[in-house]
């Protein structure tokens, strides 16, 4: 074959290949034109290319391409466009609302200085305008997308409208001219919440919620000027069972909690002003606390379940039962003088017990903060009706139960509960007992066995018992990895108990010969169980005696004394010495003679 040959096949193949590119591109390109529309991402990666070409081409040609306003702006970084987004809808728009209230503020005015309007057109005129700025603001949000805007809107229309309702009676000069009856006055501002309310569900906008919910509150604050003690609580409660039921539909777990203060709080004006009869304020405050029981309920019952929600739902638990309990004790007090002291504090732990238990077998959830306030609540309210010793014991006893049950259910939080109500007897024998409990005392046997020392022997006892129970379990600290020994702080509280209790019935020489003694029998009991923390124990025990001979001993006391608390230390001492040579497997006696 000749050269001639050889170029035109190769150039025929080149043709084919060409015609295969050529075939390629026109497939690719019909492929592009039925494509979707691009996104913003691939908008502006489709403005940078085309920006980047006529730069290329530049380099090229002989001209320069000239940059376009819509080029420039696209070129702009995302968090410039948005702050640029805000200031346009966000601010412009609060000013706007608000210009525009002032504005209708001024043309009333106007219209009043000019005669054109009295109280009842004023009133008329700005519930009329407040309604239209909530219809249109509801129209841009739901029709028009504007929904940041829009709800700006509907709740600047909300306020006016409520606020011109309520100038119909909360000022004297319109009320004396109107001559509108107060029930009418709260039939329509009802009537406004509770239409909102229903819109705001609607559309899912929390914010109006909170804002319609807290004019109602409003509401039955007017409502006490009825001079009726019943007219202010039964709003408050509808209205927080209110709340409530559109906790069911919407999770709004951030409206329930904020509510719990100005209903609670409205109660306390509704009492102080009015003066109710005892049991009216108990029912009333009873069904509070139940309604607000009912919320976290159903809120535990949503389908949400993330950290935060959480945190609300036991916050909501926990404000409630502060407030029914503060409330309740003194209007049970007076309800019932012969009553002892903690029954409404014990009555609303027992309620929040119950809800634990509710909680855990109908939706499998655990709500800690009434299972731990349930534990704690209960304690407090065997302070409050008994005396100090009883009190120790029954603390005692009550912690004995939850931990317990806590186990034997797997319920943590009434372990913790429990946990708290030990430190809480640890306080109570340190604080209370040391000094209200008589001491020991040959003279007066009764007074010595529900004395000090008895207390102090039987929160020692259940200590170590609890100590010895645990045994080796462990717990884990919340958002930690780490674990934590439950047995030793019982044990090692029993000790300081211990060493508190000879140090109160005891004085001087006395007292440093039993902080010996104390601190070698632990020691040797350490050494016979080979349990390290008993002998743990034991040395801090001899440290401290030993703290005690050389810093107070060789100042404080005569010269016997003195010589018998050197003596026995220093035999104790060498006693505990030998034993641990011995535990050792060493002669410390051949060793000293050698």
């Amino acid at each position: 074959m000749s050269d001639d040959d050889d170029l035109e096949a190769e150039v025929r193949d080149l043709c084919a290949e060409v015609d295969a590119l050529q075939t390629r591109i026109t497939a690719l390109e019909s492929k592009l034109d039925t494509d979707p529309p691009p996104s913003v991402g691939d908008e502006t990666a489709t403005t940078e290319a085309d920006t980047a070409a006529p730069e290329s081409e530049s380099t090229h040609g002989s001209g320069t391409a000239p940059e376009t306003g819509e080029t420039a702006d696209s070129d702009a970084p995302v968090d410039e466009r948005n702050w640029e987004r805000d200031i346009g809808m966000k601010w412009l728009g609060g000013v706007g609302g608000l210009a525009l209230v002032v504005g209708v503020v001024f043309f009333i005015r106007l219209a009043i200085e000019a005669g054109y309007l009295g109280p009842l057109g004023r009133v008329l005129t700005g519930t009329a305008g407040g309604l239209i700025l909530l219809a249109g603001g509801r129209y841009a949000a739901e029709r028009q997308g504007y929904d940041r805007w829009g709800r700006l809107v509907a709740g600047t229309g909300l306020a006016i409208a409520y606020f011109s309702v309520y100038a119909a009676y909360g000022f004297e000069s319109y009320r004396t001219a109107i001559g509108a009856p107060l029930w009418v006055v709260l039939l329509v501002l009802t009537a406004l919440v509770a239409a909102t309310a229903v819109i705001s569900v609607r559309d899912h906008a929390p914010a109006v919620a909170g804002e319609a919910f807290l004019l109602g509150y409003v509401t039955a604050y007017v409502g006490l000027d009825a001079a009726s003690f019943v007219v202010s609580p039964a709003y408050v409660v509808l209205l927080t069972a209110g709340l409530v039921t559109i906790a069911a539909v919407r999770p709004w777990s951030r409206l329930v909690l904020g509510s719990v203060l100005p209903a609670y709080v409205l109660h306390i004006a509704w009492m102080n002003r009015l003066e109710p009869p005892e049991a009216v304020a108990t029912a009333v405050l009873v069904a509070t606390f139940a309604v607000y029981a009912a919320g976290v309920y159903v809120l535990r019952a949503s389908d949400r379940t993330d950290r935060w929600h959480r945190r609300l739902v036991e916050a909501t638990t926990g404000l409630n039962a502060v407030f029914a309990v503060i409330l309740l004790e003194g209007v049970v007090r007076r309800l019932i003088p012969t009553a002892p002291d903690g029954v409404a504090v014990g009555a609303v732990g027992l309620a929040l017990g119950g809800v634990y238990a509710v909680t855990e077998s109908r939706l499998g959830q655990q709500d800690s903060a009434a299972g731990v306030l349930a534990v704690v609540l209960l304690a407090v309210s065997v302070v409050l009706g008994a005396d100090p010793f009883l009190a120790t014991a029954g603390l005692l006893l009550l912690l004995c139960g939850a931990l317990a049950l806590g186990s034997r259910r797997d319920a943590r939080a009434v372990r913790i509960g429990g946990h708290l109500v030990a430190v809480g007897t640890v306080a109570k024998l340190l604080a209370v007992d040391a000094t209200e409990l008589p001491a020991f005392s040959l003279a007066d046997p009764l007074a010595t066995a529900m004395g000090r020392p008895a207390a102090y022997l039987l929160g020692i006892a259940v200590f170590y018992a609890l100590g010895r129970r645990f045994g080796g379990a462990s717990t884990t600290v919340p958002s930690t990895d780490r674990e934590l020994s439950v047995a030793a702080p019982y044990v090692w509280t029993a000790t300081g108990l211990a060493v508190v209790l000879l140090g109160l019935e005891l004085s001087g020489a006395g007292l440093s010969v039993a902080w010996a003694v104390l601190g070698l029998a632990f020691v040797g009991v350490g050494l016979a169980l080979d349990a390290r923390s008993r002998r743990l124990q034991g040395v801090v025990v001899l440290g401290l005696v030993t703290t005690k001979v050389f810093l107070y001993d060789t100042q404080g006391l005569d010269t016997l004394a003195r010589t018998l608390s050197f003596l026995v230390l220093g035999g104790i001492l060498l006693v505990a010495s030998y034993a641990y040579a011995r535990w050792q497997g060493e002669e410390p006696l051949k060793r000293l003679a050698g």
